[in-house]
C-alpha cells in the first residue's frame, strides 16, 4: 500500500513538473546580405532579430496563473554583443479577464504593425524601423492587455512607461522623466479567423521613438496608426493575403529648445518635426508548393523646421519583394530585394539605398 501511495505521489510531483515546466524557444535568420547605403555597397552576414527565449505559465489557482517571459537577440554573424535584451517580464494572468505584467516589452503601437502587414519585418536594412517612427521596445514599462473572451474579440492593451530619471534625458524630452506613466502606449485590436480579418487601431502619447530621416532617437511623440490585414482566401483567391498601415507621428514637446527665442544656444535645434508614413503590403502562397511570394511597397513624409535655419520636407519610398520556400513546418530558404530611396533628409540626404539577400530561418 505504502508503495502505491508513493508511487502516486512521484507520479503527481512529475505531472505537476511537466506542466510548470518553461518552454525554450526561438530561430535562427541568417542571410548574406549585398548592402549599399548610397556611397559603397558591402557584402554583410546579417543575423536578422535572431533570437533565443523562455517563456512560461504558472497556474496559482483555478483563475489565475502567473507567466514569464526571457528572451535575447541573439548576434549570430559574430558581432560584439552575442545577446541582447528584448522582450523580458513577469505578470499575472486572470481566466477569460486579461493579463498584467511588468518589465522590458514591445509597445503596443509596435505590435500594430506586425502580421501580414510588415511582410519584411525584422530583415536586416529593410525592417519598418529603417524609416518609420513607432518600432520600440520600452524599458521599466507596466502593461495590461484584456483577454479576447473579455469584450467578444476585441482585446484593449495598455502600456506606461517610467522614464526613471532625474534629469532631463533629451532636449526634446519636457522636463525630467521620473513618474509612473511618463509615456503611454496603448492599442485596440480585433481578429476573426472565420473570416480572415485583422485590424488594430493604436495610439502613443510622449513615447519615446526615433524619426529616422531627422537623426532624432528616443524623443517622446504623440502618434496614431492603423492597420489591418485579409486573407483573400475567405472571398474565393486562396493563399493570397493583403495588409496596409497608416500612420502619423509628431514630436511631443519642445520646451527644453524654448522654440520662440533662438539664441546660439538653440539654433539648430528643431522645433518641429512631424512625419505621416503608410504602407501595402501582399503575399501569395503558391498551391500545392513550398513557396510564397510576397511584395511591400511604403512611404513616409517628414515635415521639420530648426531654429534660425530651415525648414524643410524629407521623404522616403521603399520597394520589396521576395519569395520564401518552405523545407518543413520549422525551417524556409528565402531571398529578398528591397531598395529605398531617400529625398531632402536632413539625415541621409538625398540616397538610394538596397539590400538583396539570400538567407535561412530556422524555428525551434
Amino acid at each position: 500500500m505504502k508503495k502505491l501511495l508513493l508511487a502516486a505521489a512521484v507520479t503527481t510531483l512529475s505531472l505537476s513538473a511537466a506542466q510548470a515546466a518553461p518552454t525554450l524557444y526561438g530561430k535562427l535568420n541568417v542571410s548574406v546580405d549585398s548592402y549599399d547605403n548610397g556611397k559603397d555597397t558591402v557584402t554583410e552576414l546579417n543575423s536578422n532579430a535572431s533570437r533565443l527565449g523562455v517563456k512560461g505559465e504558472e497556474k496559482l489557482t483555478e483563475k489565475l496563473s502567473a507567466v514569464y517571459q526571457a528572451e535575447w537577440e541573439v548576434d549570430v554573424d559574430g558581432g560584439d554583443d552575442v545577446f541582447k535584451k528584448r522582450n523580458i517580464f513577469a505578470g499575472l494572468k486572470w481566466a477569460n479577464l486579461g493579463t498584467l505584467k511588468a518589465g522590458i516589452m514591445d509597445t503596443p503601437f509596435k505590435d500594430a504593425g506586425t502580421g501580414y502587414r510588415d511582410v519584411f519585418n525584422d530583415y536586416a536594412h529593410a525592417d519598418i524601423k529603417e524609416m518609420m517612427y513607432g518600432e520600440e521596445r520600452i524599458e521599466n514599462v507596466i502593461g495590461i492587455e484584456t483577454d479576447p473572451k473579455l469584450l467578444g474579440g476585441l482585446v484593449f492593451a495598455l502600456q506606461t512607461q517610467q522614464g526613471e530619471s532625474t534629469s532631463d534625458t533629451t532636449k526634446y524630452v519636457d522636463g525630467k522623466r521620473d513618474s509612473l506613466g511618463d509615456g503611454l502606449s496603448t492599442s485596440l485590436s480585433y481578429a476573426n479567423k472565420d473570416i480572415g480579418f485583422e485590424g488594430v487601431i493604436a495610439g502613443n502619447f510622449k513615447s519615446v521613438g526615433d524619426f529616422a530621416a531627422v537623426g532624432i532617437s528616443n524623443a517622446p511623440a504623440d502618434a496614431i496608426r492603423v492597420g489591418g490585414s485579409f486573407d483573400l482566401g475567405k472571398i474565393g483567391a486562396p493563399g493570397l493575403s493583403v495588409g496596409a498601415m497608416w500612420q502619423t507621428a509628431e514630436i511631443s514637446d519642445y520646451t527644453n529648445i524654448k522654440p520662440f527665442t533662438v539664441t546660439p544656444e538653440y539654433a539648430g535645434d528643431y522645433n518641429k518635426v512631424e512625419e505621416n508614413a503608410w504602407l501595402i503590403s501582399a503575399t501569395y502562397k503558391l498551391a500545392n508548393t513550398p513557396w510564397t511570394l510576397k511584395a511591400q511597397y511604403q512611404q513616409a513624409d517628414t515635415d521639420y523646421a530648426v531654429l534660425g535655419g530651415p525648414s524643410g520636407d524629407s521623404s522616403v519610398d521603399q520597394w520589396g519583394i521576395g519569395a520564401d520556400y518552405k523545407l518543413n513546418s520549422q525551417t524556409k530558404l528565402f531571398a529578398n530585394a528591397v531598395q529605398r530611396e531617400w529625398d531632402n533628409s536632413p539625415k541621409k540626404g538625398n540616397a538610394d539605398e538596397s539590400v538583396y539577400g539570400l538567407g535561412m530561418e530556422v524555428k525551434f
